[in-house]
């Protein structure tokens, strides 16, 4: 009786979880360059003289996100692997959102206005023609010549990127040193949309909410068959 209530009791809490993991990605279905969220679960190695235990653990998918074409000069997107580097206030940050502007002082920024980098620091786009363009190396041309290059960078374990807020990442202790993105291209005029399937992730909603509710159910009969068992126990 307590071994099934206690697995109840932990499917219970982990379709809550999983509630909380879904509805955080739909609500970011439309999030430029966002990468969802999954639930996994962990199989702890058992110790002497007790079962093996489980954990779970929220990674990402950092699957390619579609490509869509906005002819915007300064929105970017990454095809293949990487992140784009900007520096912040609290210090580099990495993201897959491209879609940039330039502020006041000619510079390329994200929303926020945080400076987006290239190899010589943030990137300035100060034509003396007001032309400018990004190759898919990541090349910036300023009045026909090469001015700076984007810095596309990725890590051996992204996996281990930590996420802040929405579409920004800073490195954990087990990412690995920042190095060049192979294999990728730098868009210009197009920005990457989210990774999700609005479609799927909704019917996995509707089907985590089932099993919640079915859970409670089972927890509330063992609560009413314990009840009746302390009152039979009472006389």
């Amino acid at each position: 009786m307590h071994i099934g209530y206690d697995m109840a009791a932990y499917m219970g809490m982990r379709a809550e979880r999983l509630l909380g993991v879904v509805s955080h990605n739909l609500a970011n279905a439309a999030t430029t360059g966002f990468k969802r969220e999954l639930l996994n679960l962990w199989r702890l190695p058992p110790e002497p003289g007790k079962a093996a235990g489980y954990l779970d653990v929220v990674s990402r998918d950092f699957s390619q996100g579609p490509l869509m074409v906005t002819e915007g000069e300064t929105d970017l997107a990454i095809d293949g692997p990487g992140f784009f580097k900007v520096e912040t206030p609290q210090g580099v940050r990495y993201t897959r959102n491209g879609a940039f502007r330039l502020n006041e002082q000619g510079q390329l920024v994200t929303r926020e206005g945080y400076p987006v980098l290239g190899k010589g620091g943030p990137i300035t786009l100060n034509a003396l023609d007001l032309q400018f363009g990004i190759d898919e190396e990541g090349g910036v041309h300023l009045d026909r010549s090469l001015s700076d290059q984007l810095l596309v960078v990725d890590f051996d374990h992204p996996q281990d990127l930590r996420p802040l807020g929405q579409t920004y990442f800073v490195p954990g202790p087990e990412a690995g040193e920042e190095r060049e993105a192979v294999g990728s291209r730098v868009l210009q005029g197009m920005l990457e949309g989210s990774n999700l399937d609005p479609v799927a992730e909704t019917v996995n909603l509707i089907t985590i909410q089932r099993s919640f509710e079915a859970y409670l159910k089972v927890l509330n009969t063992f609560q009413e068959s314990d009840r009746r068992v302390l009152e039979l126990a009472q006389g």
